[in-house]
């Protein structure tokens, strides 16, 4: 996905809240939000708003020397999604069709996204939850599931902390041994690294490397040789998020994309409404990708 016109205000926007994060120091707001405009300005409009993120959080480390501004919130998000699995995984274990319930669940995990919804608090996560339980998703959830039936090895690539933990329901619901579960490769926004995944117990739980790339997102030619040696290997990909979603190629078939629509920008690529939770799929008569397709 490109960088449009629309995405500008919202990375402004990104910029600013994080630097807020970091510092009460108003000089230093305008600084970041100076040396943000001018990258903006000269910045290739064919590239990912993820890469432009990427460049924000540099921003923002160079003027404060805060590599992780969201790095409490992280770790609050993480405790929060903990105290909630019991109910969770009760909401999951009596349904009658729990992994589509837990499906549903994991989606609305992706919620916890500091980049795109800058008012976030429990409540909203809360009202997320109920929305999931009460609104069907759109796009092939039934080909996902049958998908996740079949004996393959599967990649996981995952999105913030606090929702990995909403992963875990569908995890606990598929055979492990064929799964690895990839966090990024570095400090970016609220996305998961290991530091998430060990302090919310997915490393114990599943194979779990990082992306190689500090990044919200997933730009192949960023990422480490050890990661795209999984990618490549992979037989089923779960992309969880937007930022994957912007970056990962749409034309690979073993790709799932999972999220739900929090920009106006994404549901209209993804042929959704604002709000909504979704399972997206390259429709079948498209042409197969090369699968190490740079984004």
């Amino acid at each position: 996905m490109k960088t449009y016109n629309d995405c500008i205000p919202c990375l402004v926007r990104q910029a600013l809240g994080a630097a807020r994060l970091v510092t009460d120091k108003e000089d230093d707001h305008s600084r970041v939000l100076k040396l943000v405009l001018a990258d903006m300005a000269d910045m290739d409009m064919k590239q990912s708003p993820p890469m432009m993120a990427r460049k924000i959080q540099q921003t923002i480390a160079g003027v404060t020397g805060n590599k992780d501004p969201y790095r409490e919130l992280k770790k609050q998000f993480n405790r929060f999604s903990l105290e909630l699995y019991p109910d969770l995984k009760a909401m999951v274990d009596k349904s009658a069709t729990p992994l589509k319930t837990a499906i549903q669940l994991a989606i609305a995990g992706n919620i916890i996204d500091f980049g795109a919804v800058s008012n976030l608090d429990k409540a909203t996560v809360f009202d997320t939850i109920d929305h999931a339980m009460t609104h069907e998703v759109k796009g092939d959830l039934q080909g996902l599931i049958q998908a996740l039936a079949r004996p393959e090895r599967i990649l996981w690539i995952a999105d913030n902390a606090g929702e990995i933990v909403f992963d875990r329901l569908v995890l606990e619901r598929i055979d492990l041994s064929r799964v690895i579960f990839v966090v990024r490769g570095g400090a970016v926004l609220n996305d998961a690294t290991l530091e998430d995944a060990a302090e919310t117990g997915i490393s114990d739980l599943v194979t779990t490397i990082d992306s190689g790339a500090a990044i919200p997102g997933t730009v192949l030619g960023e990422c480490s040789e050890s990661f795209l040696q999984a990618f490549d290997q992979a037989d089923l990909i779960i992309s969880k998020g937007q930022g994957n979603y912007e970056t990962l190629p749409h034309d690979d078939d073993r790709i799932f994309f999972l999220f739900k629509a929090k920009c106006q920008m994404v549901a209209g690529l993804a042929g959704v409404s604002l709000d909504d939770m979704v399972v997206w799929k390259r429709h079948e008569q498209q042409t197969t990708m090369t699968r190490r397709k740079t984004s």
